[in-house]
């Protein structure tokens, strides 16, 4: 935890004013506040010394909601439940308000009777009478609160009033505050409520999808047509050159970010740049955004490092082998990019918390290894409970469909269908993941089984039901390494081997029951159709949404985590366990042997020190055994 200034007063000086004169329920908030801080890692001299601060608290202490992985794991592996986190939260945060008062400021604030006073008496009259939504009331508390603090009307709150709010809050007060604006924007195209209102958009525009979107359009421009350039296959002969094929689109986001990343940096401090990118990579200049990363706190020193070779990377493809050659220099001279060299040869430590936490838990490590199952358990539960209520999932796929019904019902097949995909699509990933090969996200989600480009062979039927799943070198991520060592991903079979596969049995289930609940399930060749429209008959699943659902789903089951989990913890048990060597594993994920004894040579070293320490013990009982003889 950073340091704070000793003279502020902190969450124990709270803590002794609210023994001292608090009422019965303020002492009951001090029992519950203390579990937030002990899963956040915030104990004894930290505690100690924590400040009494709404706005430090809600950055160090996050509120949980929506989907968190990280804060979940913490508080699993904490032994609480989601709701005791969420109750000492709140208890916490009132101890800071009633100490500092800010909790009687608000309510103050509340009881005005000023401009937002009138605006709200006619929102709620208008509401009881059927023509507002009174949810949308919950969504205007915090904004209100927060222009009144500020002294801000209704009319007076203008977009640039609306960036100064959300600057100046915390990060779960910011996405408090935006639903609020959001409402206000809204009730806009209300006659009576839009008059008193400032006639500005509050809501603050969406970021761009990536960093090259905020460059000017010359840069971006020039970056893509490099791009055309290094992201595709190498020819030592440029007779060949028309053959190549593009890189995967990981690799061109890797190349992206890195130029991107470089040209923004230089922007910042020269807005003169020139446009044409390889007068951007003179000596002085490199020398500008390596000084400028070195004291950069966005990016870890890994990436840093990282992007360096791929700009290096990039430059020698674009014919210019001598800036290319500068920045390889950098590698070797700049401490803080040996430090990233360093880092991107072993695990982070993160995630080797995590593998060591499975590989210790018994229950997790049959939870990683069963959570297929789990997930078809899930997903048929839901079928079964919308078979229950006279629902007929399939054909309630859009929703024109689901609003014919009536309100009740509409609602619980709204919940019912997004549980049913969300499961049984997660059912069908784990078992590819677990039964098959911990692919990468990109490539599971994208994985066709129809069409001219299949990447899954099905057979599923027949006595003998199985599928393949065979992905060319241009859609992996290290598929470059693999064609210049003159390999390619072995293809992976999916069937009943014994009574511990259902791999085949759920892919089959999936494709009866689940994949045709995704409305545009016939518009696509992927296995994991979108949501949304299809744009092409090769668009897959959204990231962004996998990821949300994996986190809600697996936190459903005990066991939260993320997509690239799958390959760590899937090495990780087979390692640990020699069911398979590294060679095995090597030639199942497309690396290298280095590659995964880089990754996981930690793991055999634990187990020699366990073996080592059960010898010892061994001995000491045996010598135990011959001194009381």
């Amino acid at each position: 935890m950073k340091d704070y200034s000793p003279d502020k007063p902190t969450f124990t000086d709270a803590i002794n004013r609210m023994e001292a004169l608090g009422t019965p329920s303020q002492k009951q908030d001090i029992r519950k506040s203390r579990t937030v801080f002990h899963v956040n890692g915030i104990e004894g001299p930290d505690l100690d010394a924590f400040p009494a601060d709404l706005k430090i608290f809600d950055e160090q202490v996050p509120k949980l909601s929506g989907t968190k992985p990280t804060l979940q794991r913490l508080i699993m592996a904490s032994g609480i439940s989601d709701e005791t986190y969420k109750q000492s939260w709140r208890a916490a945060r009132r101890v800071i308000e009633a100490y500092t008062g800010e909790g009687q400021e608000r309510k103050e604030r509340k009881s005005r009777q000023d401009e937002w006073a009138t605006f709200l008496d006619l929102f709620d009259t208008l509401a009881a009478v059927g023509l507002l939504n009174k949810n949308l009331r919950i969504s205007l508390s915090k904004v209100i609160d927060v222009s009144r603090a500020a002294d801000i009307t209704p009319a007076a709150l203008d977009a640039k009033k609306a960036a100064s709010l959300l600057s100046t809050s915390s990060g779960h007060a910011r996405r408090t505050i935006k639903k609020g604006l959001k409402a206000l924007d809204k009730l806009k195209d209300v006659p009576r409520l839009g008059s008193m209102l400032s006639k500005e958009t509050l809501t603050p525009k969406p970021k761009p999808a990536s960093r090259i979107d905020n460059l000017p359009q010359n840069n971006q421009q020039a970056i893509k047509r490099w791009l055309d350039v290094a992201a595709r296959e190498q020819m030592e002969d440029e007779r060949y050159e028309h053959l190549a094929v593009e890189l995967s689109p990981a690799t061109r986001a890797c190349y992206s970010a890195a130029l991107s990343l470089y040209v923004a940096t230089l922007l910042e401090a020269n807005e003169e740049a020139s446009t044409e990118l390889a007068n951007l990579f003179s000596n002085e200049n490199v020398d500008a955004v390596m000084a400028a990363w070195k004291i950069s706190k966005n990016q870890g020193r890994r990436t840093q490092h990282d992007y360096t070779i791929n700009l290096a990377v990039v430059l020698v493809r674009n014919g210019h082998p001598d800036q290319a050659a500068y920045l390889y220099g950098m590698i070797a001279t700049m401490s803080f990019l040996a430090e990233g060299r360093a880092a991107s040869k072993i695990m982070t430590p993160k995630v080797k918390k995590w593998c060591e936490d499975l590989l210790s838990d018994p229950k997790k490590k049959a939870l990683f290894q069963t959570q297929h199952i789990e997930y078809l358990e899930r997903a048929v539960a839901v079928l079964k409970e919308a078979q229950t209520e006279g629902l007929d999932l399939k054909s309630l796929t859009t929703t024109k469909a689901i609003n014919a019904l009536p309100k009740k019902k509409a609602k619980f097949a709204r919940k019912a269908l997004r549980k049913a995909r969300m499961f049984g699509m997660m059912a069908a990933y784990t078992a590819i993941a677990l039964e098959g090969a911990p692919y990468r996200r990109e490539n599971m989600l994208t994985a066709r089984h129809s069409g001219p480009n299949k990447t899954m062979f099905l057979h599923l039927a027949g006595p003998s039901p199985h599928l393949i799943i065979k992905f060319p070198n241009s859609e992996l991520k290290n598929g470059i390494w693999l064609s210049e060592r003159g390999e390619e991903l072995e293809a992976v079979i999916i069937k009943k081997r014994g009574a511990g596969d259902f791999g085949s049995d759920i892919i089959s289930f999936y494709l009866r029951e689940i994949r045709p609940l995704f409305p545009e399930a016939d518009k696509t060749h992927c296995f994991f159709p979108p949501l949304e429209k299809a744009k092409t008959t090769e668009t897959g699943f959204v990231k962004g949404t996998f990821y949300d659902w994996l986190a809600e789903a697996s936190a459903a089951i005990g066991l939260p985590m993320n997509s690239h989990n799958f390959r760590h913890g899937y090495c990780s048990i087979d390692i640990n366990e020699g069911q398979r060597s590294m060679e095995d594993l090597a030639k199942i994920l497309g690396d290298t042997v280095a590659v995964i004894q880089k990754n996981y040579a930690w793991i055999n070293s634990r187990q020699s020190v366990v073996n080592v320490q059960r010898s010892a013990a061994d001995r000491r009982a045996n010598l135990m055994k011959n001194r009381r003889t």
